[in-house]
């Protein structure tokens, strides 16, 4: 008994630190979470902050692109062999649009979306399978999305990535999946 409590009591204290890092003291300013020295980080890399990406227990040869054009009553995108859905809700488009996700080679649990700069009035929802990589359910760090603009901003090496807004996200641990919302695209990771 004493131990569900000391794991509340974590979790707990997970959480507000992450409700804690989602203030923003301007709109157009990164979004940063839990992050040491973020303005300082902020200022020597061009408001980019350094991130742990997520890794694939089995890393993607190729590139895996799909593509579906979904108008305004919504629809989905799905990458099962990188464990990745997208779903757009009923009024995310006005019109129909053709939508195009990529899983990146490698590694790294990494995504392009387009069309490119793409803004939409309701957030969609991705959705990452966490079973197909190297998340231990035990993991005391918490998963966050991360906006990157482009593939130079990804390091396989290092396994980290230069990301530009950091967007707070639910992790199902029974389920072994983590879901966050995309308003615009570009690239995204998962990462901590």
């Amino acid at each position: 008994m004493k131990r569900l409590r000391i794991w509340r009591s974590l979790v707990l204290a997970l959480s507000a630190i992450g409700i804690a890092g989602c203030s923003a003291d301007s709109l157009t300013a990164p979004k940063y979470q839990a992050d040491a020295a973020p303005e300082l980080v902020g200022d020597l890399l061009g408001n980019l902050v350094t991130k742990n990406v997520l890794k694939r227990s089995a890393p993607l040869a190729k590139d895996i692109t799909v593509s579906a054009t979904i108008g305004e009553k919504g629809g989905t995108l799905s990458i099962p062999a990188a464990g990745f859905q997208l779903t757009v809700p009923a009024g995310a488009v006005k019109a129909r649009t053709k939508f195009t996700v990529t899983a990146l080679q490698g590694s790294l649990v990494a995504y392009e979306f387009g069309p490119h700069g793409t803004t939409f009035p309701k957030s969609l929802s991705a959705r990452q399978d966490l079973a197909v990589t190297e998340w231990q359910v035990l993991e005391l760090r918490p998963l966050v999305a991360g906006y990157f603009a482009e593939k130079s901003q990804l390091n396989q090496g290092s396994a980290t990535a230069l990301v530009s807004e950091v967007l707070s996200g639910v992790i199902s641990p029974l389920s072994k999946q983590f879901t966050f919302r995309i308003d615009h695209f570009s690239g995204y990771v998962v990462a901590w």
